[in-house]
């Protein structure tokens, strides 16, 4: 196996670990304070809430303006993560066989972009409940 493909099975079971790893935790203070934040429009107008909401301040990059209808209110939005690359910090695991991960100091990370929709649901133009698609939220 060459070292390039070794370095990629590395690469992606290091990605999808982190993927999993932060799929399977429970709940964190900042997914509670983005939930905390979104309640507090429920019982306003679709109105209020699109001159007031403020995705910025919970982490989240507004990709497309709101879409409005009889029954929802829908925010598209990208929250950008950070995911590390392991990296091999001592020569000692190349003697005890564990191949290093050759990383440059300024690619320690990985960064993308997760998309996904906050999504308001409306009963005669007033939200009544808030929810996310997707798992990235």
């Amino acid at each position: 196996m060459s070292f390039l493909h070794t370095f990629g099975l590395f690469a992606i079971l290091g990605l999808m670990m982190s993927l999993l790893y932060g799929c399977s935790t429970s709940p964190t203070t900042s997914a509670q304070q983005r939930d905390t934040y979104l309640q507090q429009f429920i019982g306003q107008t679709s109105q209020s809430i699109q001159a007031r909401l403020d995705l910025n301040s919970i982490g989240y990059q507004q990709v497309l303006a709101p879409i409005a209808n009889d029954q929802t209110l829908t925010y598209t939005v990208i929250r950008p993560v950070s995911i590390p690359l392991p990296m091999a910090q001592n020569p000692a695991d190349i003697d005890a066989g564990n191949i290093p991960v050759p990383v440059t100091p300024r690619a320690q990370s990985y960064d993308v972009n997760l998309q996904c929709k906050i999504i308001y649901r409306l009963e005669h133009n007033i939200a009544t409940s808030v929810h996310y698609t997707g798992h990235t939220c």
